[in-house]
């Protein structure tokens, strides 16, 4: 019976790797339907792609690392992260055509090579690079924060909408940090 439900298993297995080409030729086919259903051409938003999916490709050997194994290649995953977090601003940007946050958004490049390096090492939580990693990155984003409001509200002079939700947003971050502290220190 085992090995009935053995040769099920890898079947099912096989079919599901089988799967992705089609799927992606399927995902192509309603991409470009819609876009010529709307009259967009695909390419105007879709060109972070080709930063994104070789970014993508350099974090999956690290993504295949067990806790047992790890992967002789795991380090691409920091400069995956990297390629990566530049192709999502480059969507970002892209979409709302706002490319001048390059002036604050530079501070997500050393945030993201960290995190590449938090993630080689998930497997190991004691690792100490976990714990500088959290504080590189709260303090890029202290430093990205502070250039986002400095830049969109006195140089760009695009910020007024956003300004209460991002006050809002810091104000409820200080609150619930303040809060962990207190709960750790009693």
């Amino acid at each position: 019976m085992d090995e009935k439900l053995y040769k099920a298993e890898e079947k099912n297995k096989l079919q599901r790797q089988g799967s992705w080409l089609p799927l992606a030729v399927i995902g192509a086919g309603v991409v470009l339907l819609f876009a010529n259903l709307f009259m967009v051409n695909p390419m105007s938003f879709l060109w972070p792609g080709f930063v994104i999916v070789p970014g993508l490709l350099l974090l999956w050997p690290s993504a295949q690392s067990t806790a047992v194994r790890q992967h002789p290649l795991s380090f691409l995953a920091v400069p995956g992260a990297l390629l990566t977090a530049v192709g999502v601003l480059l969507f970002a940007m892209n979409l709302t055509d706002h490319f001048e946050a390059w002036a604050y958004c530079w501070t997500v490049v050393p945030m993201s090579v960290a995190a590449g390096l938090m993630y080689i090492k998930r497997f190991d939580p004691t690792h100490r690079v976990h714990e500088n990693g959290r504080k590189f990155i709260r303090l890029f984003t202290f430093i990205w924060v502070g250039l986002a409001i400095f830049f969109e509200l006195i140089i760009f002079g695009t910020f007024q909408p956003w300004m209460p939700l991002v006050l809002i947003v810091g104000g409820l971050y200080l609150l619930l940090h303040e809060r962990r502290q207190a709960a750790k220190a009693a």
